[in-house]
């Protein structure tokens, strides 16, 4: 009997010491936190992973970033591969809301934290963005001021706008009527895809040609906006009449600003500090619980008043 009883006792002190080493390892292991980000190549996506990842570093957070494409399907699958991970935290710039829903969910069922950023989504423990209207007209405002005071409060507008993804329409209908505030009597001509350089370059060109007398480029990032920038350029239309305004205040387009081109303003929207802001957010749903109210990205117009601030 006492031989049983030591046996069961050295089973006991076992089994206590592999709880002990599991709860410790539970414990020191690192909090894992997946990021399915729009599209990697985007200057504003690029700082903010940036940020993101100064700040995982910063709190000792293992951090995985996975490009969206600017499609559903890669985001989808993304979100599969995290949740086998099983990861703490997934964070999701959603480029297609419906698509992405039931993925969001199926993780939630799974124990894993969501915050949505950029795009409000369903059944999050965070949401991270900005106001899209509130943003456009931020933007539209640089446009229409400068319109009225370097051209006489006339032109013709063309909006680069992204309708792939809803809730950027806001911020295209904030561009026009920030424009609109300042100058009611130009005429916008022009409504064209375009999210990046490329696509851009490419819709500027095809709006010269259909309207040649278009002064006036607004648009729902600086990438397409640069774009537009580089066609302007190649059609001469370089003069001070002639007004391009963009969105996320990038280097690249503080740096035109800067020179005093045609590109004229931007607003910026912090990228890198709000890239930190994501992570402490992550953390802090997983030590206090969901956050209920939205936690809004800086906003700051950048002109060539205020561009020195910015470089």
């Amino acid at each position: 009997m006492k031989k049983i009883a030591a046996i069961i006792m050295s089973m006991m002190m076992v089994i206590g010491l592999v709880g002990c080493s599991t709860s410790e390892k539970k414990k020191d292991s690192k909090l894992k936190v997946g990021y399915v980000t729009m599209d990697m190549t985007s200057p504003y996506f690029i700082e903010m992973i940036d940020g993101m990842k100064e700040e995982a570093n910063k709190l000792g957070i293992e951090l995985s970033v996975h490009d969206g494409k600017y499609e559903a399907q890669p985001q989808i699958d993304a979100m599969e591969t995290l949740i086998t991970q099983k990861v703490d935290v997934i964070v999701l710039s959603a480029n297609d809301t419906e698509a992405l829903q039931p993925m969001i969910d199926k993780a939630k069922e799974a124990g894993i934290k969501v915050i949505a950023a950029n795009v409000e989504m369903k059944n999050v423990d965070a949401f991270v963005s900005l106001d899209e209207y509130e943003y456009g007209f931020m933007g539209g405002e640089i446009a229409g001021k400068y319109i009225a005071d370097k051209m006489k409060g006339k032109g013709e507008v063309a909006v680069l706008t992204f309708s792939q993804i809803p809730a950027v329409l806001n911020r295209s209908k904030g561009l026009i009527e920030g424009i609109k505030k300042h100058a009611p009597n130009v005429k916008v001509v022009s409504k064209v895809d375009a999210n990046d350089r490329e696509s851009g370059m490419k819709a500027a060109e095809n709006i010269l040609q259909a309207h040649p007398n278009v002064n006036v480029v607004v648009g729902i990032s600086d990438d397409a906006v640069l774009g537009a920038y580089e066609a302007f350029k190649g059609a001469n239309k370089t003069g001070d009449d002639v007004c391009l305004v963009g969105l996320d205040a990038v280097n690249e387009a503080i740096a035109k600003i800067d020179e005093g081109t045609i590109y004229r303003g931007s607003v910026d929207i912090a990228p890198f500090q709000s890239g930190k802001d994501i992570i402490e957010t992550a953390k802090k749903v997983v030590e206090d619980g969901p956050i209920k109210e939205m936690i809004k990205f800086p906003m700051t117009p950048v002109t060539k008043e205020n561009v020195a601030e910015f470089k």
